[in-house]
Formats: structure tokens, sequence, C-alpha cells
């Protein structure tokens, strides 16, 4: 008895979100706030213009252009004779050494097993 009342709870409860998720999505909308707003912008009004048609339109040209300022940057700056700082070498080499140890040392403490000790089954066995 117990297990016909729960199928029937279920199947209603299923025939219940079946109706209302369709009803929940179609509600919303799935565009981009980018999308929604180019779609309001293409309905109200479409410009044919070309941006210089605008530019020149909105008082924008060549003439009110802003001045050009010209940074000179110098070249890339050596560490030393051969290009390679060795100091930072050798700290990075003995940083990765030390990680590479921590990490085997930590993998045979976890897999670390005694040797020599005999199993239960197995004295009976022999």
């Amino acid at each position: 008895m117990r297990h016909r009342r729960f199928i029937r709870t279920a199947t209603l409860g299923l025939a219940v979100a079946a109706v209302a998720a369709p009803v929940a999505t179609a509600a919303q909308d799935f565009r981009s706030p980018d999308a929604v707003d180019a779609a309001s912008a293409a309905q109200q009004r479409q410009d044919f213009r070309t941006p210089d048609a605008h530019d020149a339109a909105d008082g924008r040209g060549a003439f009110t252009a802003p001045s050009v300022t010209v940074v000179r940057v110098s070249g890339p700056s050596q560490a030393g004779p051969g290009g390679l700082d060795w100091g930072d070498a050798g700290i990075g080499a003995g940083a990765t050494l030390a990680i590479v140890l921590l990490g085997v040392g930590g993998s045979l403490m976890v897999t670390h097993r005694r040797h020599g000790t005999a199993r239960r089954g197995s004295a009976a066995i022999s």
C-alpha cells in the first residue's frame, strides 16, 4: 500500500515539474545585455552612413585630432656579459630541487610498509 502511495506522489510531483518548467523558462531572456541593447537599437533606426560620415556630422575629423607625443624606450638591459643572471638561475634550480625532494619524501611516507612481520594467515599456511 505504501509503495503505491509513493509512486502516485512521485508521479504527481514529476507531472507538476514538467508543466512548471516550460512556464518558468518562457519568461526568461537568455540573450546577453549587449545583445539586448543591440536589438533595441536596431529596431529604433538603422543608419547606413559610413563611419567617416558619422564623424563629420558630429564635428570630429582630422582638424580636431589631438597632438601626438612620441615616447622613446631604451633597449633591453642585459643581466651580465652572457645575458643570464646565474644567481637567479641557481635560486630557481634550488627551489625546483626542494619541491622534488618534498614530493618524493611525501610519497615515500605515504607508501611506507613494514617488512619482516608475518601476517595472520601466512603462519597457518606455512
